[in-house]
């Protein structure tokens, strides 16, 4: 399995323009999204912070560890995103050849 860090790595969108990209993604993001792996992660996701910013309003050092944290897991969380975006897009160039 390849993994895919942004779209830009995803083999369909690479040297295409913004507008390119955006003209591929946009009919295949519902059938993307409509699958458990991609959003279960950021509903997780957001509901760990939410309750780690209500139930920890003591700690010395919340911020810096909310950011880093959110950087690290909204890197994690769009794994399975730009897993499923990139076959997708291959299935849809696929259909066309």
């Amino acid at each position: 399995m390849t993994i895919y860090w942004n779209k830009t790595s995803i083999p369909a969108l690479k040297g295409l323009s913004k507008k390119d990209q955006s003209a591929m993604v946009r009919p295949v993001l519902g059938a993307v999204w409509r699958r458990w792996q991609v959003w279960l992660p950021v509903l997780v996701q957001t509901t760990l912070f939410l309750s780690f910013i209500i139930l920890a309003p003591q700690f010395p050092y919340r911020l810096p560890l909310v950011v880093v944290a959110v950087y690290v897991t909204v890197k994690l969380a769009h794994l399975p995103f730009n897993h499923f975006l990139a076959l997708e897009l291959e299935k849809k160039c696929l259909n066309k050849a």
